[in-house]
């Protein structure tokens, strides 16, 4: 098989390494996670509308540019490499999967436009927890798993009975908060769909970010082994190169195989999805876990082969390593997308 990227998925990862290198410095990641948004305004609006990224997946119907899987990927891959912190995930893949599938047209259109924050979650008795940009959203997009039922929701502040209160995380790229409803009886006018219908659109939202996530993941994998390899080649021990011992370069080679894999899984996942959306859940499982797992192993062994000064704070290897962290466990465990995987290979009754 033979896979190729079209000469226009070619300039949406050209654009999306330009920005991602220009935008995400380490002094500009670093000013953003300690801001309290957890991103910086000027680098979102950038993202949002100067380059339109927030319309890519929204159908052409509603002002966006209709694209698929494939192009966002290719743009979390880049933004992936510099840890660029912002709310495009959550936004444009998670809550435009989801409200497509819905058929919420106007506030795609705001998306699209650039003009709204958006993330979503599942509630458990009334409750969900860390929940990716939700202090920070214009839009909730929530499903109270006791009623199948999903609402659209104003920022938290602004809707009665909605509280969204920020949580401090080990990765400090990322902002969470734990959200709760508590009067659902204040927010049924927010009502937007129930039963299987409802959650069929979460489904596949969470789907599609998981996919995107997947990519971030491969774009971190893919610096960690180029930041790497270069330390190695300018590192200089016992009179030569540290890339040049044995040990260190079996490392290496290791952490390009496990790269190629996540590389391979990320792009036929997103091909997949965007020929046969109903192949999403395995598709989604199968990318997140073998990037994310990529990931986990690449930014350890960063760390592990720049020696001290990869566990110092003013090194960038610790945010490689810590957004490994987050990335495992965001958006479902991977244990739990395992389970998803071996139920796809015939395996349900091993369970």
């Amino acid at each position: 098989m033979q896979f190729e990227f079209t000469e226009e998925q070619r300039m949406i990862a050209l654009m999306a390494e330009e920005f991602s290198r220009a935008e995400g410095t380490s002094e500009k990641v670093r000013q953003a996670m300690e801001s309290e948004a957890g991103y910086l305004p000027e680098v979102w609006q950038s993202l949002s509308t100067e380059l339109g990224l927030c319309g890519l997946l929204v159908p052409e119907s509603a002002g966006g540019q209709g694209l698929t899987m494939v192009e966002m990927a290719l743009v979390f891959e880049q933004l992936g490499k510099t840890l660029l912190p912002s709310p495009l995930l959550t936004t444009a893949v998670l809550s435009v999967a989801i409200l497509d599938e819905l058929g919420q047209t106007s506030v795609l259109e705001k998306i699209a436009r650039g003009e709204a924050r958006c993330t979503a979650a599942y509630l458990v008795d009334g409750a969900a927890q860390f929940v990716l940009d939700a202090a920070d959203a214009d839009y909730l997009i929530l499903a109270n798993m006791n009623t199948s039922s999903v609402y659209i929701l104003d920022r938290p502040g602004s809707t009665t009975g909605l509280i969204a209160e920020p949580i401090d995380m080990m990765d400090q790229t990322r902002r969470m908060a734990n959200v709760s409803v508590t009067d659902f009886g204040a927010i049924e006018e927010y009502k937007v769909a129930t039963g299987t219908e409802a959650l069929a659109a979460m489904q596949v939202g969470f789907d599609m970010a998981r996919i995107a996530l997947g990519a971030e993941a491969m774009g971190a994998a893919q610096e960690c082994l180029t930041r790497t390899v270069e330390y190695a080649r300018e590192r200089v021990q016992f009179g030569r190169e540290i890339g040049s011992f044995q040990a260190v370069k079996h490392q290496l080679a290791d952490m390009m195989v496990v790269n190629e894999a996540a590389i391979s899984a990320v792009y036929f996942a997103a091909c997949a999805v965007s020929e046969n959306p109903d192949e999403s859940p395995q598709m989604a499982a199968l990318a997140k876990v073998q990037a994310s797992e990529a990931l986990s192993h690449c930014a350890a062994r960063m760390i592990q082969l720049h020696g001290g000064i990869g566990f110092t704070w003013e090194h960038d290897a610790h945010l490689y390593f810590k957004r490994a962290r987050s990335t495992s466990t965001l958006f479902s465990l991977n244990s739990d997308l395992d389970e998803t995987i071996a139920q796809e290979i015939g395996l349900e009754a091993y369970a």
